[in-house]
């Protein structure tokens, strides 16, 4: 079983569904999504992301990379570092970046799978880590959100990077038509892609995604 799937039940014990948020299940469904844009609205208080997140249908279809747009609205704070952090250099080197230009900055990735297992609700030790090295911290709304979105992007051969902390209120996922896609779906469609990968179903194999040892 991935470290994915091992924590689940885990995560959901500690930090429980908070106001039927389901965090451990977004995890999940979020791991090794790819990251391809993001819309930033500070006037409406909405940051959308762009994925192509593996999902493995209830009916049984192949599994396919979705392109799914979640929206993060009742934002009340982003903030972001963009580094460069060069083999045995000390500090990093932190890039300017303003709010504006934080989608310009993720597609400079050119789509980078999201690194780690958590991004929804989690603690503040990814946080401590750069919260010094900030390009910038904007204050969308003066008052605390109920949840929290930390992912990053990484180059392996240019050591740039880019962490993001988002702190919102809801959630709402969308296919590419418009579609509204149930959090209980797009978290069962998520598990039973990670539970094929898991078994070494050849069919994620595409997906370049390391297999379990």
């Amino acid at each position: 079983m991935s470290p994915r799937l091992a924590s689940l039940g885990r995560m959901t014990q500690t930090r429980g569904l908070r106001d039927g948020f389901d965090a451990g299940g977004l995890n999940t469904a979020l791991a090794e999504a790819v990251c391809l844009d993001a819309d930033v609205d500070t006037a409406g208080a909405r940051l959308v992301l762009h994925l192509g997140v593996p999902v493995l249908p209830e009916n049984g279809d192949a599994p396919v990379e979705r392109p799914l747009r979640l929206t993060f609205s009742g934002v009340s704070r982003i903030a972001a570092s963009l580094r460069v952090h060069a083999w045995g250099d000390a500090p990093p080197d932190v890039l300017p970046l303003t709010i504006d230009g934080l989608a310009r900055a993720i597609r400079s990735f050119g789509g980078g799978r999201l690194h780690g297992w958590e991004y929804i609700d989690v603690d503040d030790s990814g946080w401590a880590l750069w919260r010094e090295l900030l390009s910038f911290d904007t204050v969308v709304a003066d008052r605390v959100s109920a949840h929290v979105l930390e992912f990053s992007q990484e180059e392996g051969t240019n050591p740039r990077e880019l962490d993001v902390r988002v702190w919102f209120d809801d959630l709402t996922i969308h296919d590419r038509s418009g579609k509204q896609i149930p959090l209980a779906e797009f978290i069962a469609n998520g598990a039973r892609w990670w539970q094929a990968h898991d078994k070494g179903d050849p069919r994620t194999l595409e997906f370049e995604i390391i297999p379990p040892l």
